[in-house]
């Protein structure tokens, strides 16, 4: 039997009915919380086409580049969402994703605000804290493989 690939965003679903179909179809994304689980999952899996697609006009950049800031993704927990449901305009999430970047242990907190236009969500803007701090090569990666940090995503 094929073992489910769990999806990025942290909800124990499958990726293939959690994430992907809202990355594939956006009008999917029926809350705010759901648009922001895909648009990270579309981070981790460097999806620039669903990022912008649900990034509000008034703020989206032009074109993303993965490879100006290689990171590797490593988990996102939601900690709140005020409105945001079917029914409302505007909502709000406050999350923190981790993730490594270049030998760093990064923590993003950030309240993003979205924003419903013609039944769909939109990501606006988002308030944010990074904190970073450096790794020690032989300390167990952050990641949770359970190899030594040095021979895991200090390698990627």
């Amino acid at each position: 039997m094929e073992k489910k690939t769990e999806c990025p965003c942290g909800s124990g679903a499958a990726y293939a009915s959690c994430c992907l179909p809202v990355i594939n179809n956006h009008r999917l994304a029926a809350t705010a919380e759901i648009l922001m689980r895909s648009r990270y999952t579309a981070f981790v899996k460097q999806h620039s086409q669903h990022i912008l697609a649900s990034w509000h006009k008034t703020t989206r950049p032009r074109t993303l580049n993965f490879d100006d800031h290689p990171v590797v993704w490593l988990k996102l927990e939601i900690h709140s969402s005020r409105d945001g449901l079917t029914d409302d305009n505007t909502g709000t999430v406050h999350f923190t994703s981790t993730y490594m970047e270049n030998g760093h242990l990064c923590q993003l907190r950030e309240v993003s605000q979205f924003r419903k236009e013609d039944d769909l969500w939109y990501y606006l803007r988002g308030e944010c804290e990074v904190r970073k701090e450096k790794v020690a090569r032989n300390s167990s990666c952050p990641c949770g493989s359970g190899q030594k940090f040095k021979r895991c995503c200090l390698r990627n």
